[in-house]
Order: structure tokens, then sequence, then C-alpha cells
């Protein structure tokens, strides 16, 4: 199978070792271009970048993927993935969230584990097939691996952790654990759960508040040691991915009619951040 990762920062590489040896990997960034002249398209196209990188990631799948091919993004936040419908189609895209702990430091891979991906199944059955093959390769290089149709109750569950956690500790430079153990900051990220979970409801992902502050408190248990992306960009100048996290939480709820103040708090005060770091 030939596979193309589109974005090789700490989650591309995670993919990546994952599928050596077991595919044939074109490994996509803004350097180079994606294929050269002759070379075959690709039977998959992951989306790993952040967010700030949709629109560029969107435009090589489309590009490079097989007509039957599936493009998967597993990025953080809302957004993504209608974006990479616009460019290759509701028939080839596919939705999914990825729970790894990871970061590169000096071009090498940090990360907690294999990871755990849950994916969503694309509308058209030749793009499943190559959604199945790729799921099945995934597991062989060690991940976790579940595959439903309907992808979007994960993604809002992924949107509960990311907006409870991300913002805090980029604001506080903190790890996940140290915001756990907080207990005013930890307050505020359940808060922060609570609307999320309201949004989620609203747009027909029925999550209950309570079981939103279980997920976001048992994932940042799980991964205590752990840096959030968001903290890594404040502290390297890059884009944050807050507009796609916090922000798209707060513009959901406003289309829905659900208030969502602390999701729209924490945009305001990580673009404060970002721009004055």
């Amino acid at each position: 199978m030939r596979v193309a990762i589109l974005g090789m920062g700490a989650i591309g590489h995670v993919i990546a070792r994952a599928l050596d040896g077991r595919a044939d990997l074109v490994k996509v960034d803004r350097t180079h271009a994606p294929l050269r002249d002759g070379e075959s398209p690709v039977d998959a196209a992951i989306v790993t970048t952040k967010t700030p990188g949709t629109e560029w990631a969107a435009n090589v799948a489309a590009t490079i993927l097989a007509p039957d091919g599936v493009a998967l993004t597993i990025q953080n936040g809302l957004g993504n993935y209608e974006t990479l419908v616009d460019r290759v189609g509701g028939e080839r895209a596919a939705v999914g969230v990825i729970y790894v702990g990871a970061e590169l430091v000096k071009g090498e891979l940090r990360a907690t584990g294999p990871g755990k991906m849950q994916l969503g199944r694309p509308r058209s059955e030749r793009p499943r097939s190559k959604l199945e093959e790729l799921a099945g390769l995934l597991r062989e290089g060690g991940m976790e691996i579940t595959v439903a149709d309907d992808a979007w109750p994960a993604v809002w569950r992924k949107v509960v952790t990311n907006a409870a956690v991300n913002p805090l500790t980029a604001l506080t430079r903190r790890t996940n654990a140290e915001l756990l153990a907080d207990a005013p900051a930890s307050s505020v990220a359940d808060s922060i759960a609570r609307e999320v979970a309201r949004v989620a409801t609203a747009t027909g992902v029925p999550i209950e508040e309570s079981e939103a502050v279980t997920q976001w408190r048992s994932m940042a248990a799980l991964t205590g040691a752990n840096r959030s992306s968001m903290l890594q960009d404040v502290e390297a100048g890059r884009p944050t991915e807050i507009d796609a996290i916090s922000g798209a939480v707060a513009r959901e709820g406003e289309r829905r009619g659900v208030a969502a103040p602390l999701n729209q708090s924490m945009t305001l005060l990580v673009s404060a951040l970002a721009r004055r770091d």
C-alpha cells in the first residue's frame, strides 16, 4: 500500500514509525514536491499537520490521491474534515482522532507509546476498503486502532480534552499532571469541558457534562508528563491550534444558541499570548 503522510511533525513521525516497513511511505512537508514526475498516486493520504497547515495539506491530497484512495485527517479540532471534503470530495474523505503524547526534540521523536486511533469510514466502498487496509497496517505497527461508521463522537470527545487541557497548559506553562493537580486551574478546565459537552450535544453528539469532566481528567492523568502540543507551539513561537479548538467550539456554540464564554476567552488569551511571545 502506498501511503502519504502530509506533515512530518511529531504526529507524522508517530505514523511513519508504525508504517515503517509495512507500506510504501511518501513523507511530505512544505520543502519539496509531494511526488516526482512519473510516480504513482497514493492509496491513502494521512493529514497530520497542525491546523494552520490544513489548506496546504488538503490541496496536496487532492493532487496525489488515487481515484479510489482515502484521505484521512487525524488533526486536532474542528473544521479540518470539511476542508478535506472540499478538496477531495466526501466519498474519499475520512476523519479520526489520535491519542499519543509526542514531541520532536532536535529531530528525534519522543512519544509516550505507539498511540491509539479511532477512525471513521468514508462514504464510498473502495475508499472504505483502503481505510480498512491502512488500519490493519497501523495495528501491525503496534497502534491500537478502532474503525466505525461514525467517528464524530470520538472527534468531539477529543475536542473536550483538547479544549480543557491545551489552552490552560499553554497559559500556565504546565504539564498535564501539573494542571490536574492545581485545584483552581483544573476547576476552570472542568467548566470548559462542560461547555464543550453542551455544544457537542447541540450538534447531535450527546455528551453528558459529567462524562466530559471525566474524559479530560482521565486523559490528563494518563499523559501526566506530557507537554501539550499547544504549550510546545507557544514555547517555540509557532502558530497554535487555538482557533480550531476553543475558537471553533465558541463559533459552533453561537450557531447553535449555546453560550461558550470560557472557550471564547481561552481563544483570546492564547492568541494574545502567542503574539506577545
